[in-house]
């Protein structure tokens, strides 16, 4: 059985050690257009390096894509450009598929070409055409958003949107594959197609096809194709489950060429402290030893965005961007300086820190801006969502702000856009829940460290002597609710529930809850020994929100959530909101902040407002509005429905659940 953490990545191997195209450039290709066959294997012999497969034409409003495939070695790098045509815009030109967005442009044909590396080192160029035709005139019409490459093994999706005309409406929409290795397709919400990425040991093309029907009796399909995009046999030991495609969101720096190579490669390895592949410190070190920072020093944000890796140079813009508006405080850069890159993935799912490289990885997610950034991000839920399901209770989170819902709610099956300004909670939240894993492991007054070895070794002597600020922790303020410890390795490791677990009544659980001194029922996501390391990074994760910017948490534990309710159909049995200021809990966040966070007092733990218990047998939805009196004109959120209202708390709640992908 593989072990897993939360937002923490840890093999067994190492806690146990720790315990103990068209022919051009400098090779030929091949340019085929997309349909149902399968394109034909691209052969080496016959002088083909790379091979271009893409749809020969496109209706406007309609996406098209093109996917570049290596005929021999795997794909080491590639960029697209346009050549021709109306101007288009190549959200995904470092991966070896691009989609093309036609909504808004002219017609005529688009040329584009792909320029690539081998692994064997030898380049190749091949080129392609799309022809753009006009929109369907008058009628309903599907387009699916959007074709893209990923890894074998990678859990990816695809969502078809119809566009209907005045008067129709949706009556059905269908998925079939039409080329590629069979997949197992999940078609549960029928708009959404998610499945598996077979092995493979060639690069391939998957295409599939989306059919709608309206009520009026219209018929319409659109293709999509997804590249199987082969990477490198993975060694023995091999750190990751599956690493997606990422390339250096700045060029020329000190580090650029080994940040892939050192945090996200399918060349880490480990079987024990003499035999794997991490880089020393002195190849990747901390952002803490760059030049002019010091100890306890600001990283600027030049320094910090030498140190991106992504999937999507917007990506890096939008973070980048972030940094500069959104960290007047210099919390996020302070810490990033305890990591040695920042890995951002359309496929990292969900977001962690890892010690054995000294990483973070950020989902996507969270740093979308435009509907369509937010296509190419994977829509692939938590694979541990399932876990509660034999439980007769559902525990709810959110945050609040002035009676209202801090985090806006962006339906997946709208065209939507957000600014930075709105990323502020949902990726605040998420960076300070990551970077102090991150200063658990390295403090700011920690993180000179031996050269000669890699960060996991300077880690090791720290977690076997238990030195670290989540050790203190445990020693000096434990949990101690025994029910609340096992609920958590059901909830959160996916232990199967005891008879006694699964009769557990949500007022029953609040008792467990109430009595201990955690803050969230996260802080329970124990991984192997009894340590606290979730239990740290919440209480400063919903400590900060509160101090920077007047977010409260909301933790409750309901009857059953069952598909179709709203929020007024959960009954609290038990809730409140601001347990962060709870007496029993002010001692912890004080310890916690004087080992990762010494530039912020202590005592402002004590102007925390103080906690509100909800009252039992009230609805989730009721309990939005707690204290009326301190209502303010943000209230003005509540006009959302209640539909929505009960997706983004499931939402919340299920974000605090997100555990790292299981290592080998």
């Amino acid at each position: 059985m593989k072990p897993t953490l939360h937002a923490i990545r840890l093999t067994s191997t190492l806690a146990l050690a720790a315990l103990l195209a068209s022919c051009g450039g400098g090779g030929g290709g091949t340019s085929t257009s997309a349909g149902s066959a399968t394109p034909a294997a691209p052969d080496p012999a016959a002088g083909c390096k790379i091979q271009i497969v893409a749809d020969s034409a496109v209706q406007q409003g309609k996406t098209a894509g093109a996917t570049a495939l290596s005929c021999g070695a795997p794909l080491n790098d590639i960029t697209w450009t346009q050549v021709s045509g109306p101007s288009v815009e190549l959200l995904a030109a470092r991966s070896p598929t691009v989609a093309i967005e036609t909504v808004g442009i002219a017609t005529g044909v688009i040329g584009l070409r792909a320029d690539a590396v081998l692994a064997d080192g030898t380049t190749a160029s091949a080129s392609a055409t799309i022809s753009v035709g006009d929109a369907p005139a008058g009628t309903s019409f599907v387009t699916v958003r959007a074709d893209h490459s990923v890894r074998p093994g990678t859990d990816t999706s695809l969502r078809a949107w119809p566009t209907l005309a005045a008067g129709d409406s949706l009556q059905s929409v269908t998925w079939t594959q039409t080329s590629g290795p069979t997949v197992t397709m999940n078609t549960a919400e029928p708009n959404v197609l998610m499945f598996k990425a077979p092995a493979v040991s060639a690069d391939t093309v998957l295409q599939f096809r989306a059919t709608m029907i309206t009520t009026r009796g219209q018929t319409d399909t659109d293709d999509v194709m997804v590249g199987l995009d082969r990477e490198a046999a993975a060694p023995d030991g091999y750190v990751f489950d599956v690493t997606a495609r990422v390339h250096p969101y700045r060029q020329g720096g000190v580090y650029t060429a080994v940040l892939a190579r050192c945090t996200y490669d399918v060349g880490l390895y480990y079987k024990d402290a003499s035999n794997n592949s991490f880089c020393p410190v002195s190849t990747l070190p901390l952002l803490q030893a760059d030049a002019g920072i010091g100890i306890g020093g600001v990283p600027s944000v030049a320094q910090i965005m030498s140190r991106v890796l992504v999937s999507h140079d917007f990506l890096g813009a939008n973070f980048e961007q972030f940094l500069i508006q959104q960290d007047s405080s210099g919390d996020f850069r302070r810490m990033l300086a305890g990591v040695s890159a920042i890995v951002i993935g359309s496929h990292v799912r969900p977001s962690f820190y890892d010690p054995a490289t000294g990483a973070i990885y950020l989902d996507a997610d969270n740093l979308w801006l435009t509907a369509t950034q937010r296509d190419v991000v994977t829509e692939v839920p938590d694979y541990r969502l399932a876990y509660d399901d034999l439980l007769n209770y559902s525990d709810a989170g959110r945050r609040v702000k002035d009676n209202a819902y801090a985090r806006t709610y962006y339906d997946s099956a709208a065209r939507v856009t957000r600014t930075l300004s709105d990323l502020r909670y949902e990726l605040g939240s998420l960076l300070y829940h990551e970077l102090s894993h991150a200063s658990d492991f390295f403090p700011p007054a920690e993180r000179t460290l031996d050269a000669t070895k890699s960060i996991w070794a300077n880690a090791v002597p720290r977690m076997v002597a238990m030195t670290l600020p989540s050790d203190a922790l445990a020693a000096q303020y434990p949990l101690r609710s025994d029910e609340m410890k096992g609920l958590g390795q059901v909830l959160f490791e996916g232990a199967t529930p005891t008879d006694a677990q699964k009769a557990y009544t949500a007022s029953q659980v609040g008792g467990f809850f109430a009595g201990d001194v955690a803050s969230d029922d996260y802080a329970y996501a124990i991984n192997g020994s009894d340590n606290s390391r979730e239990d740290l990074a919440m209480l400063f994760e919903e400590f900060m929100l509160g101090y920077r910017y007047g977010v409260r948490y909301d933790i409750a534990f309901t009857s059953k959530y069952q598909n179709g309710m709203d929020s007024n159909s959960l009954v609290v049995g038990w809730g409140e909101r601001g347990r962060i200021a709870e007496p029993a809990v002010k001692p912890r966040i004080k310890l916690v902040l004087q080992r990762i966070a010494p530039w912020i007092d202590p005592g402002a733990v004590d102007t925390l407002p103080a906690p509100i218990l909800m009252q039992p047998g009230s609805t989730w939805g009721q309990t939005l509005v707690l204290n009326p009196s301190a209502l303010s004109g943000s209230s003005a959120l509540r006009v959302e429905s209640a539909a929505q209202r009960l997706q983004r708390s499931r939402d919340e709640t299920r974000r605090r659940r997100r555990a790292e992908l299981p290592l080998h």
